[in-house]
């Protein structure tokens, strides 16, 4: 039996022990105090006890994105993630296959006459937030910011 201490990346705090049969790894989703959490970092021992960091696997969009540590992990783990979202008219499943951060490339107003240019221009969109998820139908592009809550499932993806 493994037995880890839990840091609530969250709360910034520690919040009590965790005992698995298995080593824990990176995108685990445990179950802490009646609540699922994802492992969002393993932490050297201290102490002779494993630590991990973990953040809720439920997430409140954007509230909970507001805090860069936790947006800098997804843009780092949410691929490969079987994720749910739900907002107040419906909720979707899928796994992540690909993340854009929010900038988009248009390109150029005026190329010259015949010209093919490689050339794009990058235009922000702060709080725009894309995931390319396959669901039961087709991948489809997804903005994360038009759904209130993002639940991190599992980090088994579903069959392709």
């Amino acid at each position: 039996m493994n037995e880890y201490e839990i840091f609530n990346e969250k709360t910034a705090e520690f919040t009590g022990l965790y005992l698995s049969d298995k080593m824990l790894e990176k995108c685990d989703i445990i179950t802490f105090q009646g609540e699922n959490y994802i492992v969002s970092d393993l932490i050297l021992p201290s102490d002779r006890k494993l630590r991990v960091a973990v953040w809720p696997s439920k997430i409140k969009l954007p509230i909970d994105i507001e805090d860069h540590r936790f947006l800098h992990w997804i843009q780092q783990n949410l691929i490969g993630l079987k994720i749910r979202l739900s907002n107040d008219k419906n909720s979707i499943e899928g796994r992540v296959i690909d993340y854009w951060p929010g900038k988009r490339f248009m390109p150029p107003d005026f190329p010259g006459s015949g010209e093919r240019t490689e050339t794009f221009f990058a235009e922000e969109f702060p709080l725009r937030l894309e995931i390319l998820s396959l669901g039961p139908d087709d991948p489809s592009i997804i903005d994360l910011l038009d759904f209130s809550v993002i639940e991190i499932i599992s980090n088994q993806g579903m069959a392709i």
